[in-house]
C-alpha cells in the first residue's frame, strides 16, 4: 500500500523537527563551556591602569584571594591575561604610568609586563614580604622597596631595581618593632612600625630612609590621645604624592587622626553621625595631590546605613578643615576617587545608583539609576563591597563614570553610568564538591517502566496516564518552536538558548551540575547551554578565615543533597535553587558526617560516621540486610562495618605500617554498568574479567623509606586480592589513582634502578619520571577458564573456599604494565557512557599543562605485546606494539588550546547515546565541561552532515518517481501480458 501525500509530509516534518542540536561531533569551543575565573577580587590590590605609556585606555588589574594575578579588559570583562601565584597573602603595586606591575606573595617578588603578563624577573627571599612599594623617576628610574620579616626574625627593608630585581641596599630594623608599611614621596621613604607601649597597645612609629642609600634619619613616635590597639585601626598609608598621609582612628571608630609623613604633628577630628548608633567600620579615599592640599574622605557604615564626610588638609597652613557631609543613606554603598585632569572626583555607588561628586562640593555632577538586574541568577541582591572608578569629563556638565563594582558576595561587575555592562561570577571559585542531576528532576522512562511493572495493573494504568499528561505539557511549546527548529536543524545551526532552558534533550546532553564552594555557596549550572548559572545563593554562613568542608552531594530527581562536615545537611531543589531543609552542624565535634542506607521498606535511614571511623545507627531501625561501610579515620585506619541486626559490627581492619599514611583511595562507582563478564581474543576464545564491585584501590607513601604501596582490598573481607609496592618515590610529586570494572590505574613519580646492569660501578637508571600503572584482573590466565571458582555452585569473598588448610583458592590473574608520562597526574576518573559498551577513556588532569587528557584505553592497555610487533590475532584483538614512553597526544587535549587552572576533580555523566559521555572539571579557579567520545560518534551525525542536501535529495527522488510512475505503470503492464501470453 502506497502511502499518503499527508502521511508523507508529516513524517518529512518529523525528522526536520527532530531534536538533533547536540548530533554534532564534539568540536572545539562550540559544545564545550569554560568558565575563566580568577578568584575574588581583593580590594587592596585592585585598580584601573594604563598598561604602557600610549595606550589610552585602562585595564583592571586584581590580585585576587586565590593567589591569581590577572587583567581584564573592561569593556566585556573578559581576562586578557592571568598568572596562577604562590598561595599567600598577596600585595600587587603598579608603576604610575608605565608598563610593569610588580607583585609581592610570601617571600617572592615578581615583575610583569602589565600588556601581557609575562614574567620580567623575580626575587624570592626565605621570609615573608608584609609591604611593597614602587616608584620612577628620571634619575634613578624604576625601585622597588619591601620589607620582609620571618617568624622570630628582625624586619628588612630592601631597595632592588625595577629593571632587573637586583638587590641595591638592605636596611635591618634592630628595634624589634612590627613592620606596618612603606611610603614613597619626593621628600624619600618612609618606614611605619607599631611600636609597644609600656602597658598596653602599640603607639606609631616613623622612620625616614634615604631612598638612593638606605640610610635611616630619626625615627619619629607619633603620640595619640589612645594608643593603637592593633594594625586594624590604621586606615590608609599614602604614597606617590608630596606630602604622603598616615590616617588611622581609634577604637571607637569617632576619632579620625591623621598626619604628615615626615612630621610629628597629628590632626585630629571627631566624626559626626547620629548619635546611639555604633559605627561599624571606616574607610578613607585620599585624592591624587594637589600642590597646596589634600582632600580626604571617610565613609563611615552602620550596620543598615552609610555616610561620608570630606577633609581638607592645607599643606601650607598645616591645618584640617571639613569641607562638606554626605547625607546617610540605607543599604551598603562604597566610595571610590578618580581625577581627570586637575580635578578630583568621588563616586558613590550603592544598590539604587551611581552618584558622582567633586572634592570640593557636595553637589552632585551627575546620578545614574542603576538598571533592575537579577545579579546574573544570584538569588538575592547583593551588597557592595567595594569599587574602583575612572572619570572622563565631557565639558563641564556631561561625564563618562566606569566603576568595578566587588560585591558582597565576591562576584565582579562594571558599571558605566548606571548601566551594567558585564558581570564576572567570581564567587563560584573555590568548587570542593559537584554532582550531577537531570534537567526536569523526573524518573528516566526506564525507571518509570519498571515502577508500572511492579505495580498491579490499576495503579500501573493510573501511573501510565499521570506519566502521559505531564509529557504533554511540553507540547505546546515543542509546536510553539517547531518552525524554528526545522530552520535551525537544515542550516546546521547550533538551537536557540531559549529552546533548550530547563528541558531534557533526546540525546541526554542537557544536564545540571550542582556545585558547592568552599565559601558556602552553591549553583547550578546547565550544561546544554554552554555552562549556564541557573541559581547562586549562600547556603552556609560562613566565617571569615573559614572554609566550607563538604563531605558530597547526592541527587534523587528534583533535590540535591549536601552533606557537610559534622552532620551538616542541605536539601535543595535542583531547579529553582530553593533550600527546602538545612540541618546544622558541629553539635557534636566527633561527627564527621552522615550517609543514607535503605531500610527493609526503601526508606532512607540516616547513619553518622564518626571521626574516629566508628559507626552509630539509630535506634530501632530495621536496615537492608548485607551492607558493608568502610570506614577511615584520622589516623588512616581503614575499617569495614557490616551490619547485624541493623547494629554496625567490626567485621575486619586494615592497619598500616608505621610512618605510612594513605594518599589516594579509589573504588568502582556503584552504577558502572559492565556490557560484558569476559574480553573476546582474536582467536575467538575468551579471558574472563574479575568483576568484583566491592574491590578498594588503597595508596600509601612512607616518607623515611621513600616508598609507595598500593593495596586491593577486598571491602566486605578486608582480604588484600592483589598488592605492588614501588622503592625510591618521590612522595612530594601527587599520587592518584582510578578503578573501573576489572582494571585500575594509578600515577607515581618514581626512580627505579636495576641493580644487575651496572656500569661503571653504580647502577643504572631504567624507568625514572612520572609513570603510569595500569593492571587488569582475570579470573585466570587461560582462555575459556573461568579459574578455581569456575565450577563451584556457591563461594564468598567472607569465607574463601580452602583446598587445604594453607592454599585457599586465589582465582585471580593479573596483568600490570607501566608507561612513562611527561608530566604529574593530579587526578584520574574514567568516561561513563549508558551501557558500558564503549572503551572507557582514562581522563587525567595534568597539573603542568593545565589540562584535561583523555588518554585511550586501547593506548593504556596492559596486554600491549612488549619486544614485539602484534600478532594477526592480537592486532584483532586492537593491540599493537607497547612503548615504555605514553606522550599525551594533542588530540587527547579535552580544552584544547585553552588552559584550565585549578581543577581538583573531575566528574562524568553517561548520555542517551553510548557513544558520548559528558565531563565536568573543577577546582580552586575554573569550571570547564565538555562532550568526550572514546571511539568516536558512531551513533551521531556529524556537524558536516548535510541535511539539507539529503532532504533535497529525497525530495527529487520522490518527484521523479511520481513524474514516472504514470510512463511506467502502462508500460510494465503491457509486458506483463505479453510474457504471460509467450508462457502460454
Amino acid at each position: 500500500m502506497r502511502p499518503g501525500v499527508t502521511g508523507s509530509i508529516l513524517l518529512l516534518v518529523y525528522c526536520l523537527s527532530y531534536p538533533v542540536s547536540a548530533v554534532y561531533a564534539d568540536e572545539a569551543y562550540q559544545v564545550d563551556f569554560h568558565h575563566i575565573l580568577l578568584g575574588r577580587p581583593q580590594p587592596q590590590t585592585t585598580f584601573l591602569h594604563r598598561p604602557s605609556t600610549s595606550s589610552k585606555a585602562s585595564l583592571l588589574y586584581t590580585l585576587s584571594e586565590r593567589s591569581v594575578l590577572g587583567a581584564v579588559n573592561p569593556k566585556d570583562g573578559s581576562v586578557i591575561w592571568r598568572q596562577q601565584l604562590d598561595n599567600g597573602c598577596g600585595l600587587l603595586k603598579a608603576f604610575e604610568g608605565d608598563h610593569v606591575l610588580v607583585s609581592a606573595v610570601n617571600g617572592t617578588v615578581q615583575a610583569w609586563d602589565a600588556a601581557e603578563g609575562r614574567l620580567l624577573w623575580d626575587w624570592r627571599g626565605s621570609e615573608e614580604v608584609k609591604a611593597l612599594e614602587v616608584s620612577k623617576n628620571d634619575g634613578a628610574g624604576r625601585s622597588i622597596f619591601f620589607i620582609t620579616q620571618g617568624p622570630g626574625t628582625k624586619a628588612v627593608i630592601r631597595k632592588v631595581s625595577g629593571d632587573s630585581g637586583a638587590v641595591v641596599w638592605e636596611h635591618v630594623d634592630e628595634s624589634g618593632d612590627t613592620p606596618y608599611g612603606l611610603s614613597i614621596s619626593q621628600q624619600g621613604l618612609f618606614y611605619v612600625a607599631l611600636h609597644s607601649g609600656l602597658l598596653q597597645g602599640s603607639k606609631l612609629k616613623v622612620t625616614p630612609l634615604e631612598a638612593s642609600t638606605g640610610v635611616a634619619a630619626t625615627s619619629i613616635i607619633l603620640h595619640a590621645d589612645k594608643d593603637l590597639d592593633d594594625s586594624a585601626s590604621i586606615l590608609s598609608i599614602g604614597s606617590a604624592t608630596t606630602s604622603p598621609l598616615l590616617v588611622w582612628s581609634d577604637r571607637s571608630l569617632r576619632s579620625l587622626h591623621i598626619n604628615v609623613l615626615g612630621s610629628s604633628q597629628i590632626h585630629t577630628t571627631k566624626l559626626s553621625g547620629e548619635k546611639g548608633k555604633k559605627i561599624e567600620d571606616l574607610q578613607v579615599q585620599i585624592s591624587a595631590q594637589i600642590d597646596t592640599a589634600i582632600d580626604v574622605l571617610v565613609h563611615c557604615y552602620l550596620e543598615n546605613a552609610h555616610w561620608a564626610e570630606v577633609y581638607q588638609l592645607d599643606l601650607r597652613l598645616d591645618s584640617l578643615k571639613k569641607l562638606y557631609q554626605l547625607p546617610s543613606t540605607d543599604g551598603p554603598a562604597a566610595f571610590s576617587s578618580a581625577a581627570h585632569s586637575s580635578t578630583i572626583y568621588f563616586i558613590r555607588t550603592t544598590e539604587r545608583d551611581v552618584t558622582l561628586f567633586s572634592s570640593v562640593s557636595d553637589r552632585a555632577l551627575g546620578q545614574w539609576p542603576l538598571q533592575p538586574r537579577s545579579h546574573n541568577h544570584l538569588t538575592k541582591a547583593q551588597g557592595i563591597s567595594h569599587a574602583v572608578s575612572e572619570v572622563v569629563a565631557r565639558g563641564t556638565s556631561s561625564f563618562a563614570v566606569r566603576s568595578a563594582v566587588l560585591l558582597s558576595s565576591g562576584d565582579w561587575k562594571l558599571i558605566h553610568n548606571g548601566e551594567e555592562l558585564w558581570f564576572r561570577p567570581e564567587s563560584l571559585s573555590g568548587v570542593i564538591s559537584a554532582a550531577w542531576a537531570e534537567v526536569d528532576g523526573h524518573q528516566s522512562l526506564a525507571d518509570e517502566l519498571a515502577a508500572e511493572s511492579h505495580s498491579n495493573v490499576v495503579a500501573a494504568y493510573v501511573h501510565r496516564i499521570k506519566r502521559h499528561i505531564r509529557e504533554l505539557k511540553g507540547f505546546p511549546p515543542w509546536a510553539k518552536d517547531l518552525p524554528d527548529r526545522i530552520i535551525d536543524n537544515l542550516l546546521g545551526r547550533e538551537p536557540r538558548a531559549h529552546h533548550l532552558a530547563l528541558t531534557r534533550d533526546s540525546f541526554g546532553f542537557h544536564k545540571i551540575v550542582i556545585g558547592a564552594t568552599d565559601s558556602g555557596r552553591l549553583f547550578a549550572l546547565e550544561t546544554g547551554d554552554h555552562g549556564k548559572i541557573l541559581w547562586n545563593i549562600q547556603a552556609s554562613a560562613i566565617e571569615p578565615g573559614q572554609r566550607w568542608a563538604v563531605e558530597g552531594i547526592e541527587t534523587h530527581h528534583d533535590i540535591a543533597l549536601i552533606r557537610g562536615r559534622g552532620g551538616e545537611a542541605l536539601r535543595v531543589n535542583v531547579t529553582q535553587g530553593q533550600i527546602i531543609e538545612h540541618r546544622p552542624g558541629g553539635a557534636e565535634q566527633s561527627l564527621k558526617t552522615a550517609i543514607d542506607l535503605p531500610d527493609s521498606v526503601g526508606s532512607a535511614v540516616s547513619i553518622e560516621i564518626n571521626a574516629d571511623g566508628s559507626v552509630r545507627v539509630p535506634r530501632h531501625s530495621k536496615l537492608a540486610p548485607g551492607i558493608t561501610i568502610v570506614t577511615q579515620d584520622e589516623k588512616t585506619v581503614i575499617r569495614g562495618w557490616t551490619l547485624v541486626d541493623s547494629n554496625p559490627v567490626l567485621a575486619w581492619t586494615f592497619g598500616l605500617q608505621k610512618k605510612e599514611r594513605v594518599v589516594t583511595l579509589a573504588a568502582r562507582p556503584s552504577s558502572e554498568p559492565v556490557a560484558s563478564i569476559g574480553k573476546a581474543l582474536g582467536d575467538r576464545n575468551v579471558l574472563y574479567k574479575f568483576l568484583n564491585p566491592n574491590l578498594l584501590i588503597v595508596g600509601t607513601v612512607t616518607v623515611d623509606t621513600s616508598s609507595a604501596a598500593f593495596y586491593v582490598l577486598d571491602s566486605t573481607s578486608g582480604h588484600v586480592v592483589h598488592s605492588l609496592t614501588h622503592p625510591n618515590v618521590d612522595t612530594g610529586q601527587p599520587v592518584s589513582s582510578v578503578a573501573s570494572e576489572n582494571w585500575f590505574a594509578y600515577s607515581v613519580f618514581s626512580n627505579i634502578t636495576d641493580s644487575e646492569a651496572e656500569v661503571g660501578g653504580g647502577a643504572r637508571p631504567t624507568m625514572r619520571g612520572y609513570q603510569l600503572v595500569v593492571s587488569e584482573l582475570f579470573e585466570s590466565s587461560l582462555p575459556n577458564d573461568r579459574g578455581a571458582l569456575g565450577s563451584v555452585a556457591n563461594s564468598s569473598s567472607l569465607r574463601p573456599i580452602v583446598l587445604n588448610e594453607n592454599d585457599p583458592i586465589d582465582s585471580l590473574y593479573v596483568v600490570s604494565q607501566i608507561y612513562l608520562v611527561p608530566a604529574a597526574v593530579s587526578f584520574m576518573t574514567v568516561t561513563s557512557t549508558l551501557q558500558g559498551i564503549t572503551p572507557r577513556s582514562l581522563l587525567c588532569f595534568i597539573p603542568s599543562l593545565n589540562s584535561v587528557v583523555a588518554i585511550p584505553r586501547a593506548f593504556a592497555d596492559p596486554r600491549r605485546p612488549v619486544g614485539r610487533d602484534a600478532t594477526p590475532a592480537e592486532a584483532e584483538e586492537g593491540l599493537f606494539r607497547h612503548n615504555a614512553v605514553l606522550d599525551y597526544n594533542p588530540k587527547w587535549v579535552l580544552n584544547h588550546m585553552r588552559e584550565v587552572l585549578g581543577i581538583q576533580k573531575v566528574i562524568t555523566s553517561p548520555s542517551l547515546l553510548e557513544s558520548t559521555s559528558l565531563v565536568f572539571a573543577f577546582g580552586t579557579l575554573d569550571m570547564f565541561g565538555t562532550r568526550v567520545t572514546p571511539i568516536g560518534g558512531f551513533d551521531i551525525l556529524g556537524k558536516g552532515f548535510n541535511k539539507l542536501q539529503l532532504v533535497g535529495t529525497v525530495a527529487a527522488l520522490a518527484v521523479g518517481t511520481g513524474l514516472l510512475a504514470p510512463m511506467v505503470s502502462p508500460t510494465v503492464l503491457r509486458s506483463c501480458r505479453i510474457a504471460s501470453k509467450l508462457i502460454n
